[in-house]
């Protein structure tokens, strides 16, 4: 019971400023250790510099403008108003039905999985802010056994397309560091027109094990790369493969943003395919209804999203999943929990 009750002390007196200041002081690999052919890594490098927007064309002197104005006033140019309706790109009117050419051997079932897919793209708005950090407490059997960051690193390039750059770390708090040290690193790249992955990375460095995971979704052929290697202290275990994708998907961890960009309205249900390791799995999300919650922050009004997966994997394993998202504007992740074989693991919000 002491024992219990020293560790459950060590725990409340790990905050996320000392998290915070752990990660500025550490430097960690920032590539996954995986054997990529240089030729499919080169179409998913990173660039930092987004292009700016093209500028307005001005006049360059207010004489100039004056000038301008008075020649417009002289001529008393009437406006006209065409009786012919307006056109409207098809970019901008249906976004999400681009057509991508797919290839003769290209599943039937991705197809349906596919459009219907597609109706859930149609209902996403972008609401997203660069430089945003979230920080949750990781809770099971009442100890703080972990901290996790959420930060949105900004816009950046990729193939000559402008994506978003989602970054996670996760990390074991000292006291459980002793009995299983936690160091987990995740990336992710997401369009920002349509919000597909292209890019997925995680890093795991654990007290028993080292694992990189790097993950491409290239669109244009409809196909996944997954690269893979496992180091233990007695073996070293390498994986690669491909296999076709649906066009509307995302990885695991960005689906977190994803839902930030929904309606979120009550009993609204999104069927989410997700890529993982070249497996597509379905998440099920019913939005259950808004409800008040208690956080650090105080109480605050919530959504509550009911996710269920049916997938058996090193990830996002079969079973239940909840989301509360805050009732406003920002869709801010407040808490999440995941139910696993004894108790359930819950991720809380900290100030």
């Amino acid at each position: 019971m002491k024992f219990l009750f020293f560790l459950f002390v060590l725990s409340c007196s790990w905050n996320h400023k000392d998290f915070e200041k752990s990660l500025k002081k550490e430097v960690r690999v920032a590539e996954p250790e995986v054997k990529v052919d240089s030729s499919l890594l080169e179409k998913f490098e990173v660039q930092d510099e987004v292009p700016p927007a093209p500028a307005e064309k001005t006049s360059s002197t207010p004489t100039a403008k004056k000038a301008i104005q008075k020649t417009v006033q002289d001529k008393k140019v009437k406006t006209v108003t065409s009786s012919k309706p307006k056109v409207t790109s098809p970019d901008t009117e249906k976004k999400v039905e681009k057509k991508v050419r797919k290839p003769e051997d290209y599943p039937k079932e991705l197809e349906v999985i596919n459009k219907k897919a597609s109706e859930v793209w149609k209902l996403y708005r972008p609401n997203h802010k660069a430089d945003e950090k979230v920080f949750l407490n990781i809770n099971y059997l009442g100890m703080t056994v972990g901290k996790i960051m959420f930060t949105n690193n900004g816009k950046k390039m990729m193939n000559d397309k402008e994506v978003w750059h989602l970054h996670a770390r996760f990390k074991s708090a000292p006291f459980y560091s002793r009995i299983y040290e936690l160091d987990d690193t995740v990336d992710t790249f997401v369009t920002t027109d349509e919000f597909l992955s292209t890019r997925y990375s995680l890093i795991q460095r654990e007290s028993k094990q080292d694992i990189d995971d790097l993950q491409l979704h290239d669109r244009d052929q409809l196909k996944t790369f997954w690269f893979y290697k496992r180091k233990t202290k007695d073996k070293t275990r390498e994986k690669e493969e491909s296999k076709y994708i649906p066009y509307y998907s995302l990885d695991p961890f960005s689906v977190v943003f994803f839902y930030q960009g929904l309606p979120l309205k009550d009993g609204d249900i999104y069927e989410i395919p997700l890529i993982n390791k070249t497996k597509i799995l379905i998440l099920k999300s019913v939005v259950e209804g808004r409800e008040e919650i208690r956080t650090s922050r105080g109480r605050k009004r919530a959504i509550k999203v009911h996710a269920t997966t049916q997938y058996s994997g090193d990830h996002l394993k079969s079973g239940e999943l909840y989301f509360w998202f805050s009732d406003d504007e920002s869709r801010t992740l407040l808490k999440a929990q995941a139910k696993i074989k004894i108790g359930s693991v819950t991720a809380e919000i900290v100030d």
